[in-house]
């Protein structure tokens, strides 16, 4: 654990295969009526050592005569490296969840957590066809997908939080005022935390001090993220930014700017390739082989996300039409009158 800001500490979980299974960081706000930022992994691995290093942030406040007392736990969206430590770590802390509406929906059962996270990534917008064969590979996919978030990531559901939190409120942590806010685009339920005379965000996956978050569907969505990254530079006296992943961002607005820039770089991207192919249209794979010509077929099944995202999005803005074959989905570029 390390104190990154007076009060504030934070607790890195270790990662394996890479971006399969990141780093994580979970924060700790300590004092008299203290909260946890997050919960990490659930397995018994990950959550003993989150509170042994609990006992030793405790430990230092006992030292100094300081009052410590962790009494909450709220996550900033549900995804499976943010969530899945909650059941342990309410048991081993006697600690109270917090949740909004929109988060408890998703991880009440396997049933509602699958059906937001696993639904076929192209089911709503370009239809792949349903062969005997297809269903067979998705199936088996869904199997392997639930294995893997049980075993690798401890993913366990929660039903019963303590209290359902409006996703546009204000909180009190240690007698400060946190505002707490919507910042979908990442994922659907997706909030950030922000202390306004501090300047600190805790912006959970939004924004990352050195890589892009990751966007694809079925509940990401390119144009909220933007709308949400907007609003959050717009923050009064915004100072400091906590990610879910990787060091502090000390340079909120210059890394705010960036990110903005990369995502209107990628949509021209998208759309100049799309130009360069309107005789005879292109299909999106071909089109993440243009951006991703020497990469991996890994790397191309994470890009697919954002690229049908954005394809999505130009569609909206009526800069693309698509044409739907028997075989594929091809897309051109509307002509401008």
């Amino acid at each position: 654990m390390k104190e990154v800001y007076p009060d504030i500490f934070l607790i890195k979980e270790k990662g394996i295969f890479g971006a399969i299974k990141p780093p994580e960081n979970i924060y700790i706000l300590a004092g008299s009526d203290g909260i946890i930022f997050d919960a990490g992994y659930g397995t018994k691995k990950a959550v003993r050592h989150l509170t042994k290093e609990i006992k030793r942030i405790e430990q230092l406040y006992n030292e100094k005569n300081k009052e410590f007392k962790l009494t909450r736990i709220l996550v900033s969206h549900c995804h499976p490296d943010h969530f899945s430590g909650l059941k342990r770590i309410r048991k081993a802390l006697g600690i109270k969840v917090f949740l909004t509406q929109k988060s408890a929906d998703i991880i009440k059962n396997k049933k509602s957590f699958i059906k937001s996270f696993e639904t076929d990534a192209y089911k709503d917008y370009l239809r792949i066809r349903k062969t005997i064969s297809r269903r067979i590979i998705n199936g088996l996919r869904n199997v392997g997908s639930r294995l893997f978030y049980y075993r690798i990531y401890g993913v366990s559901y929660i039903d019963d939080p303590e209290e359902i939190i409006d996703s546009n409120s204000e909180i009190i942590i240690n007698g400060e005022i946190w505002q707490i806010f919507p910042s979908p685009g990442h994922a659907i339920d997706h909030i950030s935390l922000y202390n306004k005379e501090k300047g600190i965000l805790f912006s959970g996956d939004n924004i990352l001090r050195s890589i892009t978050t990751w966007l694809g569907p079925p509940n990401c969505d390119v144009k909220d993220y933007i709308n949400s990254i907007e609003s959050i530079r717009e923050l009064p006296n915004l100072k400091l930014i906590f990610a879910a992943h990787g060091s502090p961002i000390e340079n909120p607005k210059e890394r705010i700017t960036d990110i903005l820039l990369h995502r209107e770089e990628r949509e021209k991207q998208v759309l100049e390739i799309i130009n360069d192919n309107s005789d005879n249209g292109i299909a999106p794979k071909d089109i993440i082989k243009a951006i991703y010509p020497q990469n991996s077929r890994f790397l191309h099944q994470v890009a697919r996300g954002w690229i049908v995202l954005t394809l999505k999005m130009l569609e909206e803005k009526h800069l693309l039409r698509r044409q739907d074959t028997k075989k594929k989905i091809l897309f051109f570029p509307v002509k401008m009158k």
